[in-house]
């Protein structure tokens, strides 16, 4: 059943089947692109609206979490990036710590108290490395890696085309790797 075709409760149950399971990833990423849980709400609620405005336009049997992310994509560089600029420092700091409270809980009793530092001082370094990439390069890894996009899917949601995906792909990879060098030798994890 094609999306523009459908009854108003019709329209409702395919949009629901097909758009709602999709709404922690779209979460997720929202949070990564404006850093703040408030903010990353809001972004998702207009992505949602949208979504729903529009849904006579997706193609069904298609991926409806490309087609999600490229709303949302849209959505902030259309107004939550400037919004982002002007949020108070603390937001993000206490959205971290409020995510590795959650994260601690998820994790079994019986961890290793030394494990658990050590993990947690990697994350920090890895999400600092992570946050000092250029925004093209981290919104390309988000969609490929985290959210595990197809280069063709990211390409439509950036809106460039899929070499130049690959190459910031790359690039922001081989930045990671960089960052994370010398980190990862002081630890004895790689040597020279």
């Amino acid at each position: 059943m094609a999306a523009k075709r459908a009854s108003g409760a019709d329209k409702r149950k395919l949009f629901e089947a097909e758009a709602l399971p999709h709404l922690d990833a779209v979460y997720a990423m929202a949070v990564r692109l404006v850093h703040n849980a408030d903010d990353a709400n809001d972004l998702l609620q207009e992505t949602v609206l949208r979504a729903w405005r529009f849904f006579d336009q997706f193609q069904p049997g298609t991926n409806c979490r490309a087609w999600l992310l490229t709303i949302l994509f849209n959505n902030f560089r259309n107004g939550y990036r400037r919004a982002s600029r002007e949020q108070p420092a603390s937001a993000t700091g206490d959205f971290d710590h409020r995510l590795e409270a959650a994260s601690l809980a998820e994790q079994p009793q019986e961890a290793n108290p030394e494990t658990a530092v050590a993990i947690r001082s990697m994350d920090r370094e890895v999400e600092s490395a992570f946050n000092s990439l250029p925004d093209e390069f981290r919104s390309a890894l988000l969609l490929i890696d985290v959210q595990e996009l197809s280069y063709q899917e990211a390409s439509q949601v950036l809106e460039v085309p899929v070499g130049t995906i690959k190459s910031r792909v790359s690039r922001g990879r081989n930045l990671m790797r960089q960052a994370l060098q010398t980190y990862a030798k002081d630890r004895g994890m790689i040597r020279e």
